[in-house]
């Protein structure tokens, strides 16, 4: 029997249904899978029971897993620095101790890198009896949704990504001395064209991006700020509830992301993510 996939009744999104790594992961398969991530922007892989080597399996499906950037022992999966651990129980150890709200504002992952993942994939391992959904959206449908005249202009804004931007709306992980210095910056388009087809797809991200080039402070987020609140309407947007062992992975280059804080505080939220590159 092989694996269904069935687009979301939503903007984006689609589910994978009666997917077993031990039995399709093939060429063939991956060619498919990486055809729908394409076009849906966002794949949830439904029913997964993944020891880690699995899940680093599925995501070679789609390109290649890359080392994690923050190598913490809070975080690690031994022998697998392609995984972190993401929990709602870790703390900011080297900042004030308090827990940190990862994912909790729209972002798109590591775009303060010259080259950003590709794609993001996340394993629901333990999850709270309620709340927690994801929220996601299509950045490209959200440029062609622009007046011509923006998308031109996006097309030619470059905007400067750092690792905790001074406008953020979420503090990020304080970094020791060693960690900020090895911390990248980069500059992208407004209008990043994707690395795989080339299609243009607004490129944000509030807790990284600090200014834009050639644009007074002040305007450039003013401008940012109205990217967002267009990018985020709800004709361009999907939102997943989770259910156990579920596995989602996301296009990066034309999606936000963000979760919802909303789950009871004294239960356990925990995922494995890895990140992917287009090889």
């Amino acid at each position: 029997m092989t694996f269904t996939i069935r687009p979301m009744d939503a903007p984006l999104g689609a589910e994978v249904i009666g997917f077993d790594i031990d039995r399709h992961a093939t060429a063939e398969a991956a060619a498919r899978l990486q055809q729908a991530w394409l076009e849906r922007v966002v794949l949830c892989f439904r029913d997964q029971a993944l020891s880690p080597d699995g899940f680093v399996r599925l995501a070679s499906l789609f390109g290649k897993p890359t080392p994690q950037p923050l190598q913490r022992p809070e975080y690690r999966v031994d022998g697998h620095p392609e995984i972190r651990v993401l929990s709602n129980h870790h703390t900011d150890t080297l900042g004030d101790g308090k827990p940190l709200r990862i994912g909790g504002s729209w972002h798109t992952d590591h775009s303060h890198q010259q080259h950003p993942p590709r794609g993001t994939m996340l394993y629901a391992v333990k999850l709270p009896s309620s709340g927690g959904n994801t929220s996601f959206t299509d950045q490209h449908a959200a440029y062609n949704a622009l007046p011509v005249e923006m998308q031109e202009r996006a097309k030619v804004l470059r905007v400067h990504h750092v690792y905790n931007s001074p406008f953020a709306p979420r503090r990020m992980p304080k970094l020791t001395a060693g960690e900020a210095a090895e911390a990248p910056d980069a500059v992208h388009p407004l209008a990043r064209p994707h690395p795989v087809d080339g299609r243009r797809a607004i490129y944000l991200n509030p807790i990284r991006t600090a200014n834009i080039e050639g644009m007074p402070t002040e305007a450039a987020q003013e401008l940012l700020d109205e990217m967002l609140a267009h990018s985020t309407k709800d004709q361009f947007r999907y939102t997943h509830s989770w259910r156990p062992g579920d596995v989602l992975i996301w296009d990066n280059p034309q999606a936000l992301h963000m979760v919802d804080h909303d789950y009871p505080a004294d239960e356990l939220r925990l995922m494995h993510r890895t990140l992917v590159q287009t090889v």
